[in-house]
C-alpha cells in the first residue's frame, strides 16, 4: 500500500524533485482509509489529471485547426493579426496578455470551446444551503440523488442563444455581443468546480494557434479529413467523432 511510504508535506524534501508539495503528498497525508490509497488508486489519479490537462485542450487546437485549414478567410484573418505581434517569433515570445488582446484570436478559441464542449455529459449539481424552486417544484437542500444538472452540450447548443449554433461562426464573438452568449460558455464548467487547469489550458491553446498559423510559420493541409471527423456523436464522458475516424490528419509541407 502506498501509505506504508506516508509523505510529510510540511517538508520539502519530501515533496518532489524540486521540493513542491504535490497532490499525491496530499493524498497521502489525508484522512483516507488505506483501501483509498494503493499504488492502483494513485496511478488512476494521475491518469485522471494527465487526460484533464492534455486530452481536452488537445482536442480544442484540433478542432479549431480544421476550421483554419478549411476554410481560407479565417486562416488569412488569423495570419493578417499575428503578423504584428509574432514578427520576432522565435526570438522573442509574446506574453499571454498581448495574444489576448487579439480579438479575432479570442474569438477563434471561445468558438472552438464552444464546439469543443469539454464535457458532454449532464455534470449534477446540489444547493447545500437553500433549496431550490423550479415553478411548482422545490428541490430540497441537499439531496443526493442530483434531480438538478448542466449539460455543455445543451448549454454550448442553445438555438435561443446562438444562432445556428452547430455552425462555426468565429464573427459571433465580435461586435455587438449579447451577454448571453457568453453566460452559456462553460466549457470548463462553474463555480466552485469548475476546471482547476482553466487559466493554463487557455494559455496554452493561445499560444499554440499563434506559433502554427504565423504568417511564415508551418504549411499546413488536411489529408483524408473532413468535418465528419471532428463532429461529436458519442458521449464518452468526453465527446468523440464517429467511431470508425482516424482524426483530423494533417500534412506539414
Amino acid at each position: 500500500m502506498a501509505k506504508k511510504g506516508k509523505s510529510n508535506s510540511s517538508n520539502p524534501d519530501k515533496g518532489g524533485s524540486h521540493g513542491h508539495t504535490t497532490l499525491f503528498n496530499h493524498i497521502l497525508d489525508s484522512e483516507m482509509p488505506e483501501s483509498e490509497l494503493s499504488d492502483e488508486r494513485l496511478a488512476k489519479e494521475a491518469q485522471v489529471l494527465l487526460g484533464g490537462g492534455i486530452a481536452s485542450t488537445a482536442r480544442t487546437i484540433t478542432y479549431i485547426s480544421y476550421y483554419i485549414l478549411v476554410y481560407p478567410h479565417i486562416r488569412a484573418k488569423l495570419q493578417q493579426e499575428l503578423r504584428e505581434v509574432m514578427a520576432s517569433y522565435p526570438r522573442q515570445v509574446p506574453c499571454l496578455t498581448e495574444l489576448e488582446r487579439l480579438p479575432y484570436l479570442q474569438a477563434l478559441i471561445k468558438e472552438g470551446l464552444r464546439h469543443s464542449y469539454g464535457v458532454m455529459h449532464r455534470l449534477p449539481r446540489c444547493s447545500p444551503d437553500v433549496p431550490i424552486q423550479y415553478k411548482q417544484w422545490t428541490i430540497p437542500v441537499g439531496v443526493n440523488w442530483m434531480p438538478v444538472g448542466m449539460s455543455n452540450y445543451l448549454m454550448h447548443t442553445d438555438a435561443t442563444v446562438y444562432e445556428k449554433p452547430f455552425e462555426f461562426k468565429p464573427e459571433r464573438w465580435l461586435d455587438a455581443v449579447h451577454p448571453n452568449i457568453n453566460r452559456n460558455l462553460v466549457p470548463f464548467g462553474r463555480g466552485s468546480r469548475n476546471c482547476l487547469n482553466i487559466n493554463f489550458a487557455q494559455a496554452e491553446i493561445n499560444l499554440a494557434l499563434a506559433v502554427l498559423y504565423r504568417p511564415g510559420g508551418p504549411q499546413f493541409e488536411l489529408f483524408e479529413t473532413d468535418e465528419s471527423d471532428i463532429i461529436h456523436v458519442h458521449d464518452f464522458m468526453i465527446p468523440l467523432p464517429k467511431l470508425g475516424s482516424k482524426g483530423v490528419r494533417i500534412l506539414v509541407r
